[in-house]
This record gives structure tokens, C-alpha cells and sequence, in this order.
């Protein structure tokens, strides 16, 4: 058993090792992704923070007016601390990578920047991570990339398993024997003292792009309520609401939370989708809580409130931030973003070991 794991964690990781180093490093690029995209891009950083912001409305009609094609919004995400920017989001080009992305001024509703997701240097990095530039073929063999990855995991904790009396050994490198040795300690140390954390982006990782199968498994053992998805009557005069007056309605329904994006209707029958994030809640990037309102009269339709929501569907709402490491605030970034280089380590280490023995059996059969 452990002779027949070995050889296939060997030749899967000289086969497979180098597409989930690619993985892992855009991984890490993106974990920050914020703060290296204001960096890349300086008119894309934090405003001056301003007494009060400006109409959303206004901001929408701005990068409307910016986009210049005759799309409407379909969302926009707001600036996540004072003078932080707001995101509008519009259809993409057919051809195009994914959606147009407008970044606006809080403070004057001023446009300061139009462009492209998956084409500008960020989302370039999210689009090889998520799909490795390869559109819907590549989403799934990315999943499956983790689902490999699960399995490393494992068999490597198989093939590490000490001895009797050797467990010292096991958790500790050996210096001054040569560089196999430091390559052989290198690999089973970074894999053993991380096992947790790969474990957890490649469970992670597969509820992502397989979320069906890892949904049914969650509900099988939890309580698993359906996420809500309301339609409003249209009134014969269909006369919508300014967004600004929907986020003072959601916010009166969560007085005490973060609003977090908007989700504009997208048809008629369609209300609006407000996301919240609330103060104890640790992630700073990931809206678990959704109040409707009813975009013509106002009436908020129905709230879900992430510390009111069955178990089942607390576990699944975890899985994103956990995969970012955002669940864990800024120490869990630190450690999802190193993690991310470690894959590339042990490709390297692995690569060293298996040249290293073939150089050593065509010298004996020479």
C-alpha cells in the first residue's frame, strides 16, 4: 500500500507539480489583491477621506456615462473603509475575460478608472489562478487540480508516517548530510507542518468550483436551508426606487452592520440584493448577509441574517473566506498567502530527488 502511494505521489507531483505551483503563487498574488492593485495603480488607491459621500446614484450615473455602451450596472461594491474606492460592475465585450470594472471616488462620485477584469494585472492573476487562462475547461480542471492536491495530502502523510521510536526524527531536519538529504527533509517537513492548511484551500477549493457535490455531502449531515430568491410584483406604473433610498431601507433592516455590495435588478420582476457584513464578523471581504428590498415600493421582502441561518449553511458560508484566508483576519492572509508558495517547493524539492536518483541508476547500469 505505501510503496504503491509513493510512486503515484511521486510521478502525479513530476507530472501535475508545476500546474499546482502556478496555482499556488497566482493564489497568493491575489490574497492582498487589493493592496497590489492600489499599488500597480496608484489612481485606483484610497481617496482623501471626505465629511460625507456622495449620492450612489449619482456614482452609478457617472460610470454609466464612463462605460459609454448603453449596459447597466449590475453591481456595485462599496469602498471598505472610509475613502476606499467603490467598484461599479457592468457586462463585459463578448470576447472579454469578464466584466467592465469602474472604480469611482466616494467623496465626489468622480470616475478614476474604467477597465477590464481578467485583463488588468490583478484579476489577470485571478484568472490563472481560478481557471488558468482557460475559460470554463480550465474552472474545472482547476477543481480537479485540488482535488489532487487532497489527495497529496493524504498519501503524504502515508508515506511520512514514522516508524516506531522515530517520531523525533520525523518532525526535525538533519544538517551537514548533503543536498538530498536537505531536499528530502525540506519536502516532508513544509508537508507535514502545512498539512492542515493545504488540506483545508483543497477542500475549499473544490466546494468552489464543484459546490454541488460538496452542498449534498454539508446537508447530509447539517441542516441545509435554500438561499432565498424573491421576485416582486410589478405595479402597472413601474416606477423604481433610487438606490439611495433601498440602502437606507436594508440598512434600517441591519442597522448595526457593514453594507457590503449591491446587487442591481437586472429585470423587472427582480428586487434589490444588498449584502452585509457584520461587526463580529472576523472577514472584511465577504458580504455573508443579504437583506431584499423591493424596488418599487421599498418594502424590505426578506432577510438573511448570517448568525440566524441553519448550521449547515453557516459551514458552507465559511468556505470562501476560509479558502482566502479572510475568515481569519490579517494572520490567516499571512498564512494563506505563504502557503500559496509552498506547492512550488516541493515540485522543486520533488523534481531534485527523482533527477537525483536517475543520475545515480544510469551511472550503476554504465
Amino acid at each position: 500500500m505505501r510503496q504503491t502511494l509513493l510512486l503515484l505521489h511521486k510521478y502525479a507531483g513530476l507530472v501535475l507539480g508545476l500546474v499546482l505551483s502556478v496555482i499556488g503563487i497566482s493564489g497568493s498574488l491575489i490574497v492582498f489583491d487589493r493592496e497590489l492593485d492600489e499599488l500597480i495603480a496608484p489612481h485606483t488607491a484610497d481617496f482623501e477621506p471626505a465629511a460625507s459621500l456622495a449620492s450612489i446614484d449619482l456614482a452609478l450615473a457617472n460610470a454609466t456615462r464612463e462605460v459609454g455602451n448603453g449596459s447597466k450596472a449590475t453591481r456595485i461594491q462599496l469602498g471598505r473603509h472610509a475613502g476606499a474606492p467603490h467598484i461599479a460592475r457592468f457586462p463585459g465585450p463578448p470576447d472579454a475575460p469578464g466584466s467592465i470594472e469602474v472604480t469611482i471616488n466616494p467623496g465626489n462620485a468622480e470616475v478614476t478608472a474604467v477597465r477590464t477584469w481578467g485583463e488588468y494585472t490583478v484579476t489577470w492573476f485571478y484568472y490563472l489562478h481560478y481557471a488558468l487562462l482557460a475559460g470554463e475547461a480550465g474552472h474545472i480542471f482547476v477543481g480537479v487540480m485540488g482535488i489532487v492536491m487532497l489527495f497529496f495530502c493524504i498519501s503524504g502523510v502515508v508515506i511520512w508516517w514514522p516508524r516506531l521510536g522515530g517520531w523525533r526524527r520525523a518532525f526535525t531536519m538533519k544538517r551537514g548530510l548533503g543536498a538530498f538529504r536537505l531536499n528530502l527533509d525540506l519536502h516532508k517537513l513544509i508537508g507535514i507542518y502545512f498539512l492542515l492548511i493545504f488540506l483545508l484551500l483543497s477542500v475549499t477549493g473544490i466546494e468552489i468550483v464543484f459546490p454541488q457535490p460538496v452542498e449534498a455531502t454539508v446537508d447530509s449531515l447539517f441542516a441545509v436551508e435554500e438561499f432565498p430568491n424573491p421576485e416582486v410584483e410589478v405595479p402597472a406604473a413601474a416606477s423604481p426606487l433610487s438606490v439611495d433610498a433601498i440602502m437606507a431601507v436594508a440598512q434600517s433592516a441591519l442597522p448595526e452592520s457593514q453594507m457590503y455590495r449591491i446587487y442591481l435588478p437586472g429585470a423587472d420582476s427582480v428586487p434589490y440584493r444588498l449584502s452585509f457584513i457584520h461587526p463580529e464578523e472576523i472577514w472584511t471581504e465577504y458580504g455573508a448577509s443579504t437583506v431584499w428590498v423591493d424596488q418599487y415600493n421599498g418594502e424590505v421582502i426578506t432577510v438573511w441574517d448570517s448568525r440566524s441561518i441553519p448550521l449547515g449553511n453557516k459551514i458552507l458560508s465559511w468556505f470562501f473566506p476560509l479558502h482566502n484566508g479572510d475568515a481569519l483576519g490579517i494572520v490567516g492572509r499571512w498564512l494563506i498567502f505563504i502557503s500559496g508558495f509552498l506547492p512550488a517547493i516541493l515540485f522543486g524539492t520533488g523534481l531534485y530527488m527523482w533527477l537525483h536518483k536517475r543520475r545515480i541508476t544510469k551511472r550503476s547500469a554504465g
